[in-house]
């Protein structure tokens, strides 16, 4: 069995699946891994769920009785923080499209390993409940509702959708390379050699963080923090 993760055993999790054998297996594994899972099986018991109990995270099927899932998605994502995984079998590029629109923060298409999704649970955690930023450290800050990065001398550079999923990508991956051929969460954009390209043009005059490793992609150096709104 793999090593528990150090933060799973504070993440709350509600898998909403009307599949019996595969919400069993999935309450199993994720608790065997420390996350404390609940399991329902419809819109209803989700609700009731949730009155009952905070939850961080809710996987969530479309292919629900009674309430579609994209239409509990919706709901869902009016509370920021709760973290949002669809788990599906609807793989078709306008399923997927109303997933994202939706307020989902990842659309996994069945079938999926049950340690990816243990790893989706912590990566979307983590994005959603980031460590506290000393205002005093010299770390760049990252706010992406804002779409907006915090150079360490405290000026906001304003980021594009696309430019937003790259810093969020190295975000959850510090001081790993970024490779070029690199598809971004939610994007369709292509190779990101342009898109760097104009990033480093805006950052340029702050201290270009982001350097190029020839034969392997990028890397975002020094310290980069994701921050909710609400922090400083």
């Amino acid at each position: 069995m793999n090593p528990v993760s150090p933060s799973a055993a504070s993440i709350r999790c509600l898998v909403v699946e009307d599949n019996p054998s595969l919400n069993r297996d999935l309450l199993f594994y994720l608790n065997s891994q420390g996350i404390n899972t609940t399991g329902v099986m419809d819109g209803k018991a989700m609700d009731l769920a949730l009155q009952q109990q905070a939850y961080d995270v809710v996987i969530l099927d479309l292919g629900l009785p009674g309430e579609d899932g994209l239409s509990i998605a919706s709901r869902l994502s009016a509370n920021r923080n709760l973290g949002l995984i669809i788990l599906t079998a609807r793989d078709i590029l306008t399923d997927r499209l109303a997933g994202w629109e939706s307020g989902a923060h990842v659309y996994l298409v069945k079938p999926v390993p049950l340690e990816e999704i243990t790893a989706v649970i912590n990566s979307v955690y983590r994005r959603l409940n980031p460590a506290p930023v000393d205002p005093q450290s010299q770390a760049w800050r990252f706010y992406p509702l804002r779409r907006e990065l915090i150079s360490p001398l405290g000026a906001t550079i304003p980021l594009t959708f696309r430019e937003r999923l790259l810093i969020n990508a190295m975000a959850e991956a510090p001081q790993q390379y970024i490779p070029r051929d690199m598809v971004l969460e939610q994007d369709t954009g292509g190779a990101i050699d342009a898109l760097i390209h104009r990033l480093r043009r805006k950052l340029k005059q702050h201290g270009d963080p982001i350097r190029t490793v020839y034969g392997e992609g990028f890397v975002f150096e020094g310290e980069l923090a994701l921050c909710l709104p609400e922090n400083n």
